[in-house]
């Protein structure tokens, strides 16, 4: 069993199949759980859908499931006003250091912090960066989930 951890940027490479009629096809491996045990989360606000209660129950439940989900590593990246759920102030901070204590690493955009005056308690799950690091890293990652 290899017990290596997987970069979640590498990709596995295509095999050639050969079928019954000699036909050869180029195919990709099929996924395993292994290539799933990672998921990335972009949250840009601290609502989700609509600015209302119902919206912050909405994301309340939602924080829930992803402490409960199965994958091995959950990375969060906070921009805008998703960076609000790391403030002590915000109705979901409970929920929100629920996720940090389950996921691998929160990425937060320094000047949405700023900007709103984010309160973020230390915590070396939590990292601080520029979005410009942080658009220069979303656009590599496979299938990462936006919450608007």
């Amino acid at each position: 069993m290899n017990s290596k951890q997987k970069n979640s940027l590498e990709y596995s490479k295509p095999q050639l199949e050969q079928f019954e009629d000699n036909t050869i096809l180029e195919v990709l491996p099929q996924k395993t759980d292994e290539a799933d045990s990672s998921k990335y989360i972009l949250i840009k606000h601290d609502y989700y859908s609509s600015d209302s209660d119902h919206g912050r129950e909405m994301l309340k439940d939602f924080l829930s499931v992803l402490c409960d989900a199965s994958y091995e590593n959950i990375i969060i990246y906070l921009a805008d006003m998703g960076t609000k759920l790391l403030d002590e102030a915000c109705p979901l901070y409970e929920d929100m250091l629920a996720l940090i204590n389950r996921s691998e690493l929160i990425i937060a955009d320094k000047d949405s912090i700023d900007l709103y005056k984010v309160n973020v308690k230390d915590n070396p799950k939590i990292t601080i960066r520029s979005m410009l690091s942080i658009s220069e890293e979303l656009i590599y990652l496979p299938g990462i989930l936006v919450l608007e």
